[in-house]
């Protein structure tokens, strides 16, 4: 009786789960794994003496394994896409111009900068009297410097001559 009713939710929950279209390979790898790793659990666990320890210890182990496959093939796409873009893009430079390349005609170009603008002083600090080991030093004044500064940011108007990209 548990062994069917364990086997009934898992079923359940990962067909509500996997016939989402919200998740991502990762998450669906997740489900997937979950619920086949807690069927195999329960079978295994029938056998051995206890269905829903092996159920959740199947489950468990289903989830990584789910997840660490989705998250491999979901890379693998990126890539894929990146590849097919990076083509795409070769392809459209090759037929904009009989060279392969895109003429870009002399202009200005603005680029953002930063800079950091000093504002370090020196601080007279007054040193009370103290002795080091037999010796006396007497109070005095010390300048110390503090340290301070923020970065500004000024734009650079720069001449880019024409060229081929």
């Amino acid at each position: 009786m548990k062994i069917k009713l364990i086997s009934t939710i898992i079923c359940v929950m990962a067909i509500a789960i996997v016939s989402n279209g919200c998740l991502t390979t990762t998450q669906k790898g997740t489900a997937i794994g979950t619920a086949t790793g807690a069927a195999l659990g329960t079978g295994f666990g029938a056998l051995a003496g206890s269905a829903s320890t092996g159920a959740m210890i199947g489950a468990g182990v289903g989830a990584l394994g789910g997840a660490l496959t989705g998250d491999y093939a979901e890379k693998k796409r990126e890539e894929a896409q990146n590849a097919q873009l990076q083509r795409q893009l070769y392809m459209e430079r090759q037929s904009s111009s009989g060279r392969g390349k895109n003429y870009i005609e002399g202009h200005y170009e603005y680029t953002k900068k930063r800079k950091w603008v000093d504002t370090s002083k020196k601080e007279r600090v007054w040193i009370a009297e103290r002795y080091e080991g037999n010796r006396r030093i007497e109070g005095h004044y010390q300048e110390r410097p503090v340290s301070s500064g923020y970065w500004q940011e000024y734009e650079e108007k720069t001449w880019v001559p024409a060229h081929y990209e």
